[in-house]
């Protein structure tokens, strides 16, 4: 099983570039707001409040001595990780219409990266918790 501290560490990376890319998607877009909320935009609030629960996860699984709920963290990790992998994917393909957003397939990139090891971490966690209770 991973040691605690490297999905505590994950889930922390995975929260502060969830926030970067959201400001940074969120800056670009504001020069370009009309009326309406593009999907630029929304895609950046919604990186935020990932960014937001993510991180507190990774803090709360980093802190924690004795972790009760790990099955549960585990599978938080690999929602986070499904997620970030679908917008790393989205990012590169450019399907949230971010034309502007010159380093996409950076951000892209790193979140598809943070996101499978998201996923190993989250699967592990969810595996360790299965073996334990035998």
């Amino acid at each position: 099983m991973l040691r605690r501290e490297f999905s505590g560490v994950i889930g922390v990376a995975g929260g502060i570039v969830d926030f970067i890319v959201g400001f940074t998607i969120l800056g670009q877009n504001s020069m370009e707001m009309g009326n309406a909320m593009n999907a630029g935009a929304t895609v950046a609030y919604l990186l935020l409040v990932l960014g937001a629960v993510v991180l507190l996860t990774g803090v709360y699984v980093f802190a924690s001595r004795m972790m009760a709920h790990t099955s549960t963290i585990g599978l938080l990790m690999l929602l986070y990780g499904v997620i970030m992998l679908g917008l790393g994917v989205g990012m590169i393909g450019q399907f949230f219409n971010l034309m502007m957003m010159q380093s996409s397939i950076i951000s892209g990139t790193i979140m598809i990266l943070l996101g499978a090891a998201m996923l190993y971490s989250g699967f592990d966690m969810t595996k360790g918790m299965k073996t334990s209770m035998r």
